[in-house]
């Protein structure tokens, strides 16, 4: 049986983006656009995505995904980003209005 207090500490509060409408960035479809709201940095992977440019608040176009789904391109700062499936899940995002698109 559980203590009352181990729950307490079970995961310190970090401040974030992070809301019930963020999804991983791995399941958007190609055309679709995202803002980062959050990045599961806690390995070396997780901080290459962060040196990569996928920070908080970066805007991103789903551009195309290979034909077996795996690696996805996407568009951010500029430039061409292809990441594997894997990857990409540690990014997590909210989907922005298509309406917004012009």
């Amino acid at each position: 049986m559980a203590l009352p207090t181990e729950s307490l500490h079970a995961a310190p509060f970090r401040p974030s983006l992070v809301n019930d409408r963020a999804v991983p960035l791995s399941s958007l479809a190609p055309g679709c656009r995202a803002t980062v709201t959050d990045v599961d940095a806690s390995t070396p992977e997780g901080h290459r995505l962060l040196e990569l440019g996928f920070l908080p608040e970066t805007e991103i176009r789903v551009v195309r995904r290979a034909p077996l789904g795996d690696p996805i391109a996407f568009y951010l700062r500029g430039g061409q980003i292809c990441l594997r499936r894997s990857e990409a899940a540690r990014i997590r995002v909210l989907e922005t209005d298509p309406e917004s698109d012009t």
